[in-house]
């Protein structure tokens, strides 16, 4: 017997919609088509909706003025009522993660406060990834993330890119080009390079010419993609990356539509001193963007889900087939509204608010968990896990 079936769902993939039965045994999905082969303890009519995968957001930071088990906490609770199941937290400024033991007493200590999966990015940093490097064969790290800010980079430093066996991401806030001998690492198929937050025209018109040479991805952030530094409102918005020109906005949202960029991450930050709270509304913001014809919800979910989740190496995230994790989100497609405080779990002030935006899901399930409905969560207590690379097996 199955725990949920959501009948007459239409599911959408990269590769196009299907409508279909979706079957939940206990975490996963266990079956995906006309007609289940057994009942279930309960049922859920899906006519004329959409389900999609758990969104995969791989840019949240999960620090704040209290302790970090709370920031987790609060941060997870209010991505998770906007559609975003798995969490790959960036560096904390004060617990940066340079080894699995750093990264295994993250968990610990907030992990399980998490209401979604959550993992960490790593820091390179002074020679840390060496020890990186058996943080992310034990499965306690999801990537590791280099920010740079001069073009003058060690052969040493590139060497030990090339051989870190997990997801490799720049975050490149030079003001020059990334320099020739960085793409060299990325063209070995098999040392792929991932550029985080790529914000500007000029990095696009950089990328272009090499991408069918290298292993190259590209993420952008939602605050790039619905804030702009000529806007007024936008003025005291602080992030880094900084906001770009109007005409770098449009210029992304264009890459987007014609295949140009990857993936889409939040690079949320909870306080605006430090960037903008975003993740709660990646998702609602992104399918007002479908809605209004800039990109399809096809690319959607390969933007942010299916992508994200082929990155980091979770096989069993980012799609929805049989064996896959039940992390799905069930929303209808059309109604739109304007953001308001109302609407936000967040506690920080929000450079959104009176945007459109799609209303929050309907549903988000959690590892066949109903953990969010109409944007309000649920639970009482957290259903997170630890992302490992016994996700990928």
């Amino acid at each position: 017997m199955y725990d949920l079936i959501i009948r007459d769902a239409t599911i959408v993939s990269s590769a196009g919609r299907q409508v279909a039965d979706v079957a939940i045994r206990g975490d996963k999905i266990a079956y995906v088509g006309p007609r289940p082969p057994r009942s279930a303890r309960s049922e859920l009519s899906a006519m004329g909706r959409f389900l999609i995968p758990g969104v995969v957001d791989g840019g949240l930071q999960l620090s704040g003025a209290g302790p970090l088990a709370r920031a987790v906490a609060d941060e997870t609770r209010a991505a998770v009522t906007g559609g975003v199941t798995t969490v790959v937290a960036l560096p904390h400024p004060e617990r940066p993660v340079r080894t699995a033991t750093d990264a295994r007493d993250m968990w610990q200590e907030a992990g399980r406060e998490s209401f979604c999966d959550v993992g960490w990015w790593a820091n390179d940093e002074h020679g840390s990834i060496d020890a990186i490097r058996d943080a992310a064969a034990d499965g306690w790290v999801a990537g590791v993330l280099a920010t740079l800010h001069e073009p003058d980079i060690s052969e040493e430093r590139l060497e030990r890119w090339r051989s870190f066996p997990g997801l490799l991401a720049i975050c490149w806030e030079a003001a020059d080009p990334p320099p020739q001998r960085l793409l060299d690492v990325a063209k070995d198929r098999e040392r792929p390079l991932h550029l985080y937050a790529l914000t500007t025209a000029t990095e696009l018109d950089w990328l272009d010419p090499v991408r069918s040479s290298v292993s190259l991805t590209a993420m952008v952030t939602v605050p790039h993609l619905f804030l702009s530094a000529d806007d007024p409102e936008s003025a005291d918005v602080v992030t880094a990356p900084p906001l770009r020109p109007e005409q770098d906005r449009r210029t992304l949202w264009t890459a987007i539509k014609r295949g140009r960029l990857d993936t889409v991450a939040s690079h949320h930050h909870a306080h605006p001193d430090q960037g903008v709270a975003s993740s709660e509304l990646l998702l609602p913001l992104m399918l007002h963007a479908a809605q209004s014809g800039r990109l399809s919800l096809e690319q959607l979910v390969g933007l942010c889900c299916e992508t994200p989740a082929r990155l980091f190496g979770l096989t069993t995230k980012g799609r929805v087939q049989k064996g896959a994790d039940a992390d799905l989100v069930l929303f209808s497609e059309g109604h739109t509204q304007r953001i308001i405080a109302d609407h936000l779990a967040t506690r920080s002030a929000s450079p959104y608010l009176g945007r459109e935006a799609a209303p929050k899901p309907e549903m988000v399930f959690v590892a066949g968990q109903l953990v969010a409905e109409r944007g309000q969560l649920v639970v009482d207590r957290p259903v997170g896990r630890a992302l490992s690379l016994d996700d990928a097996a």
